[in-house]
């Protein structure tokens, strides 16, 4: 059935920011072919950024993955980005070994969906990675299962439930149930006029499709021209749905929503902004925050928003902390409402200590013998207490550790006496001769004794590296480090990225296969290099540039993080989780690079813009040092205090003394003296860096504080 739509004609062109990422509904399927050659159409609802990665799978979703036993189709919009409206046909030969797909307008198409089945398949669209998808629409020629199959193979993979955020009739389309067998379906409309929610709702009403076995009445070759139009619609007012939010430290999430009227014609985006004398320190949100403020995603037809925040159980006696949430930065389509701003309070409460996990993550490798976890307590418990531990499992089994005190069926009983701080336990591995890969358990913390809540880390994952089999790499060294590459050097893509240099000290080829790099000192997992790439082996003596653009799909030089011009961490770490190297990088301007005075050198610099040296020794840089200023650093570890005495020019030198999160902890000047004292007392057990510089010669050393 056919259903026409008219309305006056005007242009829509939505503003694209450079912080615009796609949600559900801002593509939509137009036509599936799964009668050789196989195919699919979509349309874009939204202006699509230059090179923005969308996959197409025909993988089931067992609720809360994909299957892997299938095959994803890969599509890459062009560098100039494409306009909404724009209609994209993917043609997949399966006649070829492997299937080969072609694209009908913008874009590259990479890989296929070797064979879509004739009794039924899905495609679901998303972004990120396969890991980590955002689902952005789907389409079907059976119908969508109401209960997901967990279980891989045979029909779990051509009739799947749905992942959110898609609902059908929604953002997703399939065939209805009366049709007996449709092997080939589209949108049997031609043009499409209003806004893009209007649109949407047009092409996810099943009435308007066609549905049938034969391709010669349902295939490529009777889809229509379609056509598309947008209308301006009004602006959506958006306002928080309540004025103030008071919050108790370490209570829990609080979900912040937003109502929106009408319903957001197009993907939309917004900005929160937090002031006050709050701080991003004091919150959990998810979204995160980006500086001072969270980017929130509104799709296409949604009627309201929401963000989650809590605030974080520290040791301070701070009293009530205070602020604001505003709205700023909104996309076209949306205006503030007259709530447009929500304040908030952060209360101590009073009698009240919170009991946390030291640590998010705790890294062991199964030959250690045993590693102590520590919780916190602060304050100081008032009275004696108690709580419980959950362990998880996940890869792991019972014949892998044990724990001391003992576990009672997963459970550790954990007590305490008032005037405690801490609380450890001990798991003990099992170290065994039998290759099993890395395994992971999850702690929670669990019923507490009244006057005691949960803080900051009431969960932690335990990452246990195999020891069987496993080879330690040595020798290879973090040697340069981009923050802000706008013209310097570029990957195989063309693309200007963050990029870090790895340079083998060895006498042998070393393979980075399996290495860990990140820019988390908690998080020394977050980006593994692929297996099988010939591309992560650095010759004896070269260099590899890795590229830290967040696109791990481009290649296995790439990672799943970028690298802050602020100043970042930056780790290499073995399978075993001990670091091979790190550096705290500092501020860094376009084209500049901080990078050793030359290979295996202690000494680091930054490189201005044009003395770079990516994939290239740093000695060929033109780099002058005027001056040369060093110090010797004692006790180390220090416990109460250390001290730095300085060789050479003492005078007016700056010192900063940083933590591996980049904050200062300390920040002098020498004056006329050439020993400076610095108190570390309050400071966290840890590794710290000290900087000692004048003008633009600085040196950099680390100092351990172990109390």
């Amino acid at each position: 059935m056919k259903r026409n739509f008219l309305s006056a004609l005007i242009i829509f062109i939505t503003s694209i920011k450079a912080f615009a990422q796609l949600a559900a509904g801002d593509i939509a399927f137009l036509a599936m072919q799964t009668d050789a050659a196989d195919g699919f159409a979509f349309v874009t609802l939204t202006n699509i950024p230059g090179n923005t990665i969308i996959h197409f799978t025909d993988n089931g979703w067992d609720g809360s993955a994909l299957f892997t036993n299938e095959n994803t189709a890969t599509w890459t919009a062009p560098a100039a980005g494409v306009s909404m409206g724009t209609v994209v046909i993917i043609r997949i030969d399966t006649s070829a070994t492997p299937s080969v797909s072609t694209v009908e307008g913008p874009g590259i198409i990479e890989g296929g969906l070797s064979g879509l089945s004739a009794t039924g398949d899905q495609i679901l669209a998303y972004t990120g990675d396969a890991a980590n998808p955002s689902f952005i629409a789907a389409i079907s020629t059976n119908l969508f299962l109401d209960v997901c199959n967990t279980t891989s193979g045979g029909s779990s993979n051509n009739n799947t439930c749905l992942p959110e955020p898609l609902v059908e009739g929604i953002n997703a389309i399939a065939v209805p149930g009366d049709v007996t067998e449709a092997d080939n379906i589209f949108i049997d409309f031609n043009d499409f006029i209003g806004s893009p929610a209007d649109i949407l709702a047009i092409i996810m009403d099943p009435e308007n499709w066609t549905y049938d076995d034969d391709p010669d009445l349902a295939g490529y070759e009777v889809w229509p021209d379609w056509v598309f139009n947008f209308i301006t619609p009004d602006p959506s007012e958006i306002s928080f749905q309540t004025g103030f939010l008071s919050m108790d430290e370490g209570a829990g999430a609080a979900t912040i929503t937003f109502s929106i009227s009408p319903a957001a014609s197009g993907s939309q985006n917004m900005i929160v902004s937090l002031s006050g004398n709050a701080s991003t320190d004091d919150f959990n949100s998810n979204p995160a925050f980006e500086g001072n403020d969270i980017l929130i995603n509104i799709p296409t037809g949604a009627t309201s928003a929401s963000f989650s925040i809590s605030a974080l159980a520290d040791v301070f006696t701070e009293g009530v902390e205070t602020g604001t949430f505003t709205i700023t930065s909104l996309s076209p389509g949306l205006i503030a409402g007259t709530q447009n701003t929500l304040n908030f309070e952060i209360n101590d409460p009073e009698g009240v200590s919170f009991i946390s996990f030291a640590s998010a993550e705790y890294n062991a490798n199964e030959g250690s013998g045993s590693l102590t976890v520590t919780m916190n307590i602060a304050p100081a418990a008032d009275s004696d207490g108690n709580f419980s531990i959950l362990i998880s499992e996940n890869e792991l089994s019972s014949a892998d550790y044990t724990t001391t005190p003992p576990a009672n069926a997963g459970v550790i009983d954990a007590s305490f006496l008032a005037g405690a701080t801490q609380f450890s336990f001990v798991i003990n591995l099992i170290d065994d001769t039998e290759e099993e890969g890395n395994e992971t358990m999850s702690l929670s913390i669990d019923g507490l004794s009244a006057g005691f809540n949960v803080g900051q880390f009431g969960t932690a994952t335990i990452n246990i590296s195999d020891n069987d089999g496993v080879i330690i790499v040595t020798d290879l060294y973090i040697n340069e480090v981009s923050a802000s590459n706008t013209s310097t050097v570029s990957d195989e893509n063309g693309e200007f990225d963050d990029w870090i240099e790895i340079y083998n000290g060895a006498d042998v080829s070393q393979d980075l296969a399996g290495l860990y790099i990140t820019d988390e000192v908690t998080n020394t997992s977050k980006h593994q290099f692929p297996v099988g790439d010939n591309s992560t082996i650095i010759e004896a003596g070269g260099f590899k540039l890795v590229w830290a653009d967040n696109s791990p799909a481009q290649g296995a030089l790439h990672t799943n993080f970028t690298i802050s011009a602020s100043g970042e961490f930056v780790g290499l770490y073995n399978v075993t989780g001990e670091v091979i190297d790190s550096i705290s990088v500092p501020a860094l301007g376009p084209d500049q690079s901080y990078g050793r005075t030359d290979e295996l050198s202690t000494d680091w610099v930054i490189f201005n813009s044009g003395l770079t040296t990516p994939d290239a020794s740093n000695a060929t840089s033109s780099i002058e040092l005027t001056e040369t200023v060093s110090g010797k650093i004692f006790p180390s570890p220090a416990n109460q205090s250390f001290n730095i005495s300085i060789s050479g020019e003492a005078e007016n030198l700056n010192i900063h003394v940083f933590d591996l999160n980049g904050r200062i902890m300390y920040a002098g000047n020498t004056g006329s003296n050439s020993l400076v004292n610095i108190d570390c007392s309050s400071w966290s057990n840890g590794i710290y860096l000290v900087r000692i510089g004048k003008n633009n010669t600085r040196t950099y050393s680390k100092i351990s504080v172990v109390h």
